[in-house]
């Protein structure tokens, strides 16, 4: 039996979930937002092109950080 390519970036993606979750509460304070965050970078995995990632676990960092510095600048431009 093989495996999907979903199915592997899932298990992957699962197994990447709790660090990336402690990353951004450290940029953001609260588990509310990090858990929104870590989110949205599942729904931007889903949507990428699997084959052009190279380092997993250091792209969904560089996106976690970026939704979370996003996310910061929007509190300061809204408070």
């Amino acid at each position: 039996m093989t495996t999907h390519p979903f199915d592997v970036r899932t298990e992957a993606f699962e197994a990447q979930r709790d660090r990336l979750r402690a990353v951004a509460y450290r940029v953001l304070g609260s588990h509310v937002d990090a858990e929104d965050v870590v989110q949205e970078a599942w729904m931007r995995l889903v949507r990428q092109d699997a084959a052009t990632i190279d380092n997993l676990a250091g792209w969904l960092t560089t996106v976690v950080v970026r939704l979370s510095l996003d996310l910061l600048r929007a509190r300061g431009a809204h408070p």
